[in-house]
């Protein structure tokens, strides 16, 4: 088994892009982190943590989140009314289809203003 603590994420805005992120997961306000406060963290649980770090031109990522079923219902009610454009298939992020190709409860995929791919399933 991996343990893993944190996950590193570059962005050219840290603040609106780990504010994107809390918001949509209904995690707290991302919080400065860092020497001179130009990342921000977005606490997750289990003492596991994003790390949004500055880049000019970020490389892009595909980060999944596995939740419970409630959980998974809140962050699509909250793509949906953000009217951010999801898709249950990573090959087609814009289905706004929530179903598990894989075989889960749900699953679905997002770009944010980086190019990163996030997906939550459940």
């Amino acid at each position: 088994m991996i343990q893993l603590d944190h996950l590193a994420v570059e962005a050219r805005d840290v603040a609106a892009s780990a504010r994107f992120l809390a918001d949509l997961l209904g995690l707290a306000e991302p919080v400065p982190e860092g020497e001179d406060d130009d990342m921000r963290r977005i606490d997750l649980d289990h003492g596991v943590f994003v790390l949004f770090s500055p880049a000019s031109e970020p490389r892009s990522s595909h980060v999944a989140f596995r939740v419970d079923v409630a959980r998974f219902g809140a962050i699509v009610d909250r793509l949906r009314a953000r009217g951010v454009v999801f898709g249950n298939d990573h090959d087609d992020t814009r289905n706004h289809r929530t179903d598990d190709l894989l075989g889960g409860e749900g699953r679905v995929y997002f770009h944010d203003a980086d190019g990163h791919l996030w997906e939550v399933a459940c």
